[in-house]
């Protein structure tokens, strides 16, 4: 297949984001206060959400942004289980996840320091597993799983969905460049990909033969 092609402006700001995954992982390690950025960024997400359904995690993701830039170099890219887009797999994960933040933040007693190191922890324990799937399988392989794109799915069903025109052809190009290894064509009849499955990296509207795909934000 040849080179994918994407919007350069998004590749641009995912080389800013990338290196805040080490910052905070290796940086929180010595000043722990570097956990808020991670809790930032997790507002920031819910916030949009409610505007641009999971825009977030194609464009504003930094740990997204790092197995893109970074990891996708060395990694085998192999298929990905259909298991990783299990509901059941997936809230099974959130349930995990969120009850240990949960846990260690109660634990904290309150104290700011401990609670930025609650989060550094949570992304620590996040990206060493998406790392580890993402080598073997394709570079975002969490990202089917990730309790945080499970919460945007939820929180906005309906918002900003790729839709999905009948002039789709069913060529299959659209699952070859899709990062989470989604098929648009598959829900020609349904007109839309629901929220879950679909990150909004646009990767499948640009390499369209047909323009048989668009994002309601970026309809003229």
């Amino acid at each position: 297949m040849k080179k994918i092609r994407e919007k350069a402006s998004r590749r641009t700001i995912q080389y800013f984001l990338a290196p805040l995954v080490p910052l905070v992982i290796i940086g929180g390690y010595f000043y722990p206060y570097l956990g808020y950025l991670a809790l930032a960024m997790m507002i920031t997400m819910i916030g949009l959400t409610f505007f641009w359904g999971r825009w977030y995690c194609g464009w504003l993701c930094a740990m997204g942004a790092f197995h893109e830039r970074v990891i996708a170099r060395i990694s085998l890219g192999r298929e990905m289980p259909e298991l990783f887009k299990k509901s059941w797999f997936r809230w099974l994960f959130f349930a995990a996840l969120m009850g240990l933040m949960t846990s260690r933040l109660v634990m904290s007693g309150g104290d700011p320091a401990k609670i930025g190191a609650v989060f550094v922890m949570m992304w620590t324990v996040a990206t060493t597993i998406a790392i580890a799937f993402g080598l073997y399988f394709k570079p975002r392989s969490w990202c089917n799983f990730c309790p945080m794109a499970s919460m945007q799915g939820v929180l906005a069903p309906k918002t900003n969905l790729l839709q999905v025109s009948a002039d789709c052809k069913e060529c299959g190009l659209c699952r070859k460049v899709c990062p989470i290894q989604t098929y648009p064509g598959a829900y020609k009849e349904q007109g839309a990909v629901p929220s879950l499955e679909c990150m909004r990296c646009e990767n499948c509207v640009v390499n369209c033969p047909k323009k048989a795909l668009s994002l309601p934000m970026h309809r003229k």
